[in-house]
């Protein structure tokens, strides 16, 4: 529009003795500078390295400060590498030997990381956070390589909102460094659309093994159903026939013609990948698994028998509980709020663009025209598969749906590209001047990530300052060490590995066994051990320790009795007393209030108390070593639990308080 409008101009005769006048440098500037921004030829990228810099910042900042808001993390992962790393922990029955559904290769591998951190920690809390930090550098590169991808395949300003949303959005803040297989899958997810997005090669292989690979690991070495995002992948490869001409490194051009047979070979290339991938990847995890459980499995295959055929015999995932068929919705809601509302109707903006603006692509029919599309829509499909099947599942958790992150990030950055692009093409329909559509362009995509940012940091604000005090708490207890300690820093008292009078001391907890972070957050001459609640479902067991008493001769000859750590994981190999898959209650888990040294519990003084669950807190027989505010969202505003707004109206508090026996 700005070009006829300067070429007119251009082509006006100049009427004799009139001095022409010559137009306004600055607005010609102007206009320029619209033009440019309406090509999009001058939008700014980040290099792979500026984007996973930017990226850490985040992703450190959520190592450090993120809670754990499932008790999976802890008693499933978090447990197991405490166990590997100290010979203690907890256990749940998933780790029985009777069934193995969850992998130890996961939990080796993170352990293998804690191992190498802890010649820098000095106590096993910081290898704790190390090992988060270790998450986040891993998650701020395949969030990187994502953004590159989309930012080269698909367009620069996608790619800039995808990474806008990543950045700043609370799911990814909690997603990001959860030590979860769900969160590994996502990471897996992340490096396979690196690769997925670029263009479908005929003759070039290696984006089609690289996928496969990467799905593959996710897949087999993190939670299964993770294949699924992989179907929309496997028609692309079997429908477009793509690029047929490739570049050797000495510069020869390979090409590939397409003979009758192109699809059949494509898919035979596909289920070669297939197979090579997951013989490959699956051999090294059963060899991983079976050097603890010293019995050869496909933990994968466990997993899978568990959760889809399992619930005909009255077991199966819905014993840990049931969701309304709307529990992703709001969860992506609070989660993503408008990034995913738009990514939920991002085939809805494809349509339409599809339809308003279809003869923008040159073509002699209609199919070439709608081609495109139909290309982009098979990005877009994967998420809205990942979406629907978990959906409809009873059982449903947050977690289930990090998987699908990467891939909400990617629709709901198409979904704001093509409504900016909307927005300037009615601007233009209306008679609006190039500066004009400029404006509307480049402001329509920033209010829509400026209230994303805002309700996201909001959300991650709320999560923070309202339910951290379980790390806090627990952190409490390192107070009562000596603070003349220098070496065993793990320790109340440090000579407790060498005095054998000194005794184990109990932390207990009850109602509150759901949030305890771990026993990195606690010495190692203290054991976790649960009171009996109003819940009757089964807790974890304790792993058959691999701390024993052993002897040595001292400069005089005297035989002296010592604590001595046995690296013989022999807690793995078995199957403890007692676990079962129907979550039924084992009382054998609980100890009596009087075997406690230490105590765990909150105080909501809008609740009421019971025979199992009194406030301890007000008990003569505890003294208070330090208490917290912890929100009680069953009490409080529904809006304002969620977000953190300022003044917070509608907040009703209760006091998470570390108790010690008095004497």
């Amino acid at each position: 529009m700005a070009g006829s409008e300067l070429r007119s101009r251009n082509n006006k005769k100049v009427k004799k003795g009139v001095t022409p006048v010559l137009p306004n440098i600055e607005d010609m500037n102007a206009v320029k500078a619209a033009q440019a921004l309406l090509s999009e030829s001058d939008t700014v990228t980040l290099s792979l390295v500026s984007a996973f810099r930017i990226l850490f910042i985040m992703r450190c900042f959520s190592a450090l400060y993120r809670i754990i808001d499932d008790c999976d993390e802890v008693y499933n992962y978090w447990e197991p590498t405490h166990y590997l790393l100290q010979g203690y922990g907890r256990e749940t029955w998933e780790y029985s030997t009777d069934y193995k559904i969850r992998s130890w290769a996961f939990i080796f591998v993170n352990a293998l990381v804690g191992l190498i951190t802890k010649i820098i920690a000095s106590t096993k809390l910081q290898t704790f956070y190390l090992i988060r930090m270790v998450l986040a550098a891993a998650c701020s590169y395949v969030e990187a390589r994502f953004y590159r991808t989309v930012t080269e395949e698909i367009n620069p300003h996608v790619g800039r909102y995808v990474f806008a949303i990543l950045f700043f959005s609370a799911g990814m803040f909690n997603a990001s460094t959860a030590y979860l297989p769900s969160t590994f899958a996502m990471y897996c997810v992340f490096m396979a659309f690196s690769y997925a997005l670029k263009p479908v090669s005929d003759i070039d292989r290696s984006r089609t093994y690289k996928v496969v690979f990467w799905i593959g690991l996710g897949a087999l070495g993190g939670w299964p159903f993770a294949a699924l995002v992989g179907i929309p992948f496997a028609i692309e490869e079997v429908t477009i026939f793509g690029r047929d001409t490739m570049t050797q490194e000495d510069g020869t051009v390979v090409r590939s013609v397409a003979g009758a047979h192109w699809r059949l070979r494509r898919f035979v290339r596909l289920m070669e990948a297939t197979l090579i991938c997951g013989s490959g990847i699956t051999f090294i995890l059963v060899l991983m698994d079976q050097m603890f459980y010293r019995q050869y499995t496909v933990v994968a295959w466990n997993i899978i028998k568990y959760n889809i055929f399992a619930a005909s015999e009255g077991r199966g995932p819905e014993l840990y509980g049931t969701e309304p068929w709307y529990y992703y919705i709001l969860n992506g809601v609070l989660n993503f709020n408008i990034a995913f509302v738009l990514a939920m109707g991002s085939a809805v903006c494809v349509l339409i663009t599809a339809f308003i603006d279809r003869n923008r692509v040159p073509g002699s029919s209609r199919m070439d025209a709608i081609w495109p599309y139909f290309v982009l829509g098979l990005k877009l499909v994967p998420f809205y598969i990942w979406f629907i099947v978990f959906s409809l599942q009873a059982h449903k958790e947050e977690r289930f749906m990090y998987v699908a992150y990467p891939l909400l990030a990617l629709n709901a950055a198409i979904s704001i590209y093509l409504i900016r692009s909307w927005s300037s093409r009615l601007a233009r329909v209306l008679g609006a001047s190039v500066q004009t559509r400029a404006i509307v362009l480049r402001y329509t995509s920033f209010v829509i990530l400026a209230l994303t940012t805002i309700l996201s940091i909001s959300r991650i604000l709320a999560l923070l300052t309202r339910y951290r005090a379980p790390f806090e708490v627990y952190s409490s207890i390192w107070r009562e060490q000596a603070p003349d300690q220098l070496v065993n820093r793990n320790y109340l008292e440090e000579d407790f590995p060498e005095n054998l009078n000194l005794s184990l001391k109990n932390v207990c907890v009850g109602k509150e066994w759901h949030r305890f972070p771990s026993q990195f957050f606690l010495p190692s001459d203290t054991r976790i051990q649960f009171l009996k609640s109003e819940f009757n479902g089964q807790l974890p067991q304790t792993f058959e320790e691999d701390i024993k008493v052993d002897t040595y001769q001292d400069a005089d000859g005297n035989t002296v009795q010592y604590r001595r750590r046995v690296y013989g994981w022999f807690g793995a190999r078995i199957a403890p007393k007692g676990f079962n898959d129907l979550n039924l209650e084992n009382p054998d888990v609980y100890v009596q209030e009087q075997d406690c040294d230490y105590l765990v519990d909150v105080d909501f003084p809008l609740r009421s108390t019971s025979a199992l669950e009194p406030s301890y807190i007000t008990s003569d027989k505890w003294e208070v070593m330090a208490c917290y505010p912890y929100l009680d969202a069953e009490n409080s505003n529904r809006l304002s639990r969620a977000f953190w707004i300022p003044g917070s109206p509608g907040l009703q508090w209760g006091d998470y308080c570390m108790l010690k026996r008095k004497l």
